[in-house]
Formats: C-alpha cells, structure tokens, sequence
C-alpha cells in the first residue's frame, strides 16, 4: 500500500472511530454498538496485528488476515457483533492505528474467507508446528473437525525455535508420569500421572510447555520436557507459511497448503 493511501485509510479509520469511542465513553461498549453498524472489516487490521508480527512476509501476514477475518465472522454470525468484540478483546484498543502492513493485507484480501462445505467454521493457527500439523478429526475426537488436514510443515524443523526445553524439579512433579498415546503427529493425547488419566494439551498447559509434541527426561534433580514446535499444531503454521512467503508463494498458495479440506470464498458472495 503507498504511503498517501496507508495515511488516507489511517485516517478514516479513526474518523469512524472517533465517534464510536466518544458513545464508548459516555455510554459503554453496548451501547456503542447499538447506535452504530461498524464494518467487520475495519477491525481486521487490529486483529491481525495482534496475531503474526510485522516483520514477517506480506504474504503470510494475508494469509493470516484471512484467517482472522473467517474467525471474526464466525464469530459474529454464532453470537452478535459486541460478544465478537469482547471475545477478541478488539474494544480495549479501538484508538490504536495498526502499522500499514496490517493495512494492506486487510485490503488486499477484503472480504476472502476459509470455508468447509459452504460455511465459516474454525480456522486454527499457532506458531511453529513439529514438522507436520495435526488432523482435526483425530485431534478434536469429532467428524465436524475433519476438514482439517494435516499437512507436511517440515521446514519448521529449521526454525532456531523448533526445539523448547522446560525442566520442572523432581518435587514438583508426580512420581509416576508416563505417556499414554500420541496422534500419528506425534502430538500427545494422553498421559498418566500416579494413575490418573491426563489430557495432553492441559497438561501441556498447566506446565507451560510450548506444546504437546514433547519427550520426558529426568536429568538430575529435574524433569526435562523437550517440546517440538510452538502452539497447538493445528491448521497453520506461521512459521511455516512465512517460509513458503519467502520462497515466493502468495497468500492463496500459502493457505491452499494448510488447508486443503477448505476453499477460499468471498463472504456474502
């Protein structure tokens, strides 16, 4: 986007702002959205910017909006417009002007969404995948998520972040912790923790681990958790698509790659 377009957009997207948050300010939230019909897509900027950060290639950062925008929209569409808004959080920064690579990739893919079988429906993201992403069918235990393909992610193997170690010391842990199951991503479903049955993904959680695609070793005094990748695995793979970016490949080809159970549509079109 040049520079006296960013400038133009920047500057009516705060005229609209303006009295928006003038009513947020007097009335509340609410009431702010009752009074006015604000456009979803002035707030895919926002979005976006606190989802992949700017120094990444323009074309992942596309990729990302479109994802962002099919998340919004679901959104609105299962609950309303404000529930949407609380749910990203998007109202606690309405006044701050995203930087204008958010801009443009908001533009350039104005109105493109991921659909499965003609619908919105749940676009996963995370940041660094273990080599493959995971399926949503086997990940989720639900035939509704199966338009969710894992796909080969490799090039994440090359990322100086792939590799995370956690160490957790010996009396903070259970005496016995073993794994009970993995996916065919190597992901785990289940552990055992002094006999009780644990899910992967809280645990993974509850200990702060980058993922649940990890080893355990005891060295010393400590219990090593050594976790492939960042984020839960599913659907794309930032890292991965700013690779691709960086290949050549644009936002379509990036997201045809990590979701070859979805189209590409324009919403409402």
């Amino acid at each position: 986007m040049k520079k006296k377009e960013t400038f133009r957009y920047s500057v009516l997207l705060s005229l609209f702002f303006v009295p928006y948050l003038l009513t947020i300010a007097i009335n509340g939230i609410e009431a702010a959205i009752l009074n006015h019909s604000p456009d979803p897509e002035m707030f895919i900027p926002v979005l976006v910017s606190r989802q992949i950060p700017e120094e990444y290639q323009k074309e992942a950062i596309k990729a990302q909006a479109v994802i962002a925008r099919t998340n919004f929209l679901r959104k609105i569409e299962e609950t309303n417009f404000l529930q949407a808004l609380q749910e990203t959080g998007n109202e606690k920064n309405l006044w701050k002007i995203p930087d204008s690579v958010y801009e443009m990739a908001a533009e350039e893919t104005e109105g493109q969404v991921l659909t499965a079988n003609g619908k919105l429906n749940l676009v996963p993201y995370h940041e660094i995948s273990g080599g493959v992403t995971r399926d949503g069918k086997e990940a989720f235990h639900n035939d509704q998520y199966a338009y969710l393909k894992s796909v080969d992610s490799s090039v994440d193997k090359e990322s100086p972040f792939y590799l995370n170690s956690t160490y957790i010391p010996l009396q903070q842990m259970p005496s016995s912790l073993n794994i009970r199951e993995r996916e065919s991503s190597g992901y785990i479903k289940s552990l055992s923790a002094d006999g009780n049955l644990l899910e992967g993904e809280s645990f993974a959680r509850g200990m702060s681990l980058a993922s649940t695609n990890f080893s355990v070793q005891k060295i010393g005094e400590q219990i090593r958790f050594l976790c492939k990748g960042r984020g839960h695995g599913l659907g794309f793979s930032q890292n991965g698509g700013n690779e691709m970016a960086k290949k050549g490949s644009d936002w379509k080809e990036i997201l045809e790659t990590y979701f070859p159970g979805m189209e590409l549509a324009v919403y409402g079109g």
